[in-house]
């Protein structure tokens, strides 16, 4: 006879009993495979049930797979059934549109009615650029998160997910742009895709071109390798948004006092191309090509050498009316290269020629 841990049927403290019924298990579709067990379920129960209640549970063979016990970090084949026991708070339907146990807790059909679809609010809009069978590629406007957060509650991803709400795989972004930065965001729409996008972005095997309107004019002709250490600088509360800003290692002071003090650690190398392809009285048009991934690297690389963004509050001025004229123009990956123009209007309108060179040369 199995003891209460060996159970997988019996219910952890403070979860709901099956009343007898028997639960549906979670299929793991090829969408999601790859995934380590917990990885698997927190997406699947979407939050619903904390990640230590799981934790547990799989420790204590009440969570199996193909009717086994598993590690928390065993990765699922595709086609693998997983049994999960009947957790308060898990009512709803899975992303595969399954229920998590078979029958809500609650004894209460969900109103899947004509008047319940009417009061769903449709996915607030987003600009998809590409797709296909593995990714996603968003055109993400200037002034939307990459993530949510306190102060942003909406973002990309979470219109990606009311958007692809019943996918196997809801899609995951593979790397982010700043709030204010416009252009190519990609997300994956398969745990599989996830991964190598992520290898991808880690090994330079994604070439990404971004603009920026600067402020004054750049003094080089030629293409230029920009190279600093950078690290963190923590500063005080109000003095920019975020409370924290990228500055060069060697100008960050060690005596700045508490909440102001520089960043510990020798920085991290940051390393970029640059071209100036417009030059007006007191503005250059930028072409960047980011060989390392720094946060906010563009934006403090241009900054040091005296022309900021034009608007990066942070490393610059605001300017009146003027969102921050940096934007994601082209990603290249290994099979294919996506382009995207920016929206910029006034006096910052891109000639036509010029993007039509710009999209021959980076996507040819």
């Amino acid at each position: 006879m199995p003891t209460k841990s060996d159970d997988p049927d019996s219910p952890l403290s403070g979860a709901t009993p099956d009343n007898g019924q028997r639960r549906q298990p979670l299929v793991v579709s090829p969408e999601e495979a790859g995934q380590k067990l917990l990885q698997f379920l927190v997406r699947r129960l979407e939050g619903a049930v904390p990640g230590s209640a799981l934790l547990k549970a799989i420790r204590t063979g009440q969570v199996r797979v193909d009717g086994g016990r598993k590690q928390p970090f065993f990765r699922l084949a595709a086609g693998q059934m997983v049994r999960v026991p009947p957790f308060q708070g898990t009512e709803g339907q899975t992303n595969s549109g399954q229920p998590v146990s078979g029958q809500p807790t609650s004894g209460k059909k969900p109103d899947t009615g004509p008047a319940a679809a009417r009061q769903r609010p449709d996915p607030l809009p987003l600009s998809i650029l590409y797709e296909d069978a593995g990714l996603v590629a968003v055109a993400k406007p200037a002034g939307l998160c990459a993530h949510a957060g306190t102060r942003h509650p909406d973002s990309v991803a979470d219109r990606l997910k009311a958007l692809y709400a019943g996918a196997p795989f809801l899609p995951v972004l593979a790397h982010r742009l700043d709030k204010d930065t416009s252009g190519i965001l990609l997300a994956a729409k398969s745990y599989t895709e996830l991964r190598r996008l992520g290898d991808l972005f880690a090994t330079g095997g994604v070439s990404k071109t971004y603009l920026a309107w600067v402020d004054g004019v750049w003094p080089g002709r030629d293409t230029e390798l920009l190279e600093d250490s950078l690290e963190r600088l923590d500063l005080a509360a109000g003095e920019v948004a975020g409370r924290q800003k990228i500055v060069r290692a060697d100008s960050a002071s060690p005596g700045q006092g508490a909440g102001q003090g520089a960043g510990q650690g020798a920085g991290k190398l940051a390393r970029c191309e640059v071209t100036a392809l417009v030059r007006k009285r007191a503005a250059t048009l930028m072409q960047v090509r980011l060989l390392t991934g720094r946060t906010h690297q563009i934006r403090v690389q241009l900054s040091l050498r005296g022309h900021p963004v034009i608007s990066d509050a942070v490393y610059g001025r605001k300017v009146r009316g003027v969102g921050m004229l940096l934007h994601a123009l082209c990603l290249r990956l290994p099979e294919r290269a996506l382009f995207l123009a920016p929206s910029w209007s006034g006096p910052f309108t891109l000639p036509e020629a010029l993007l039509l060179r710009l999209r021959e040369s980076l996507c040819a």
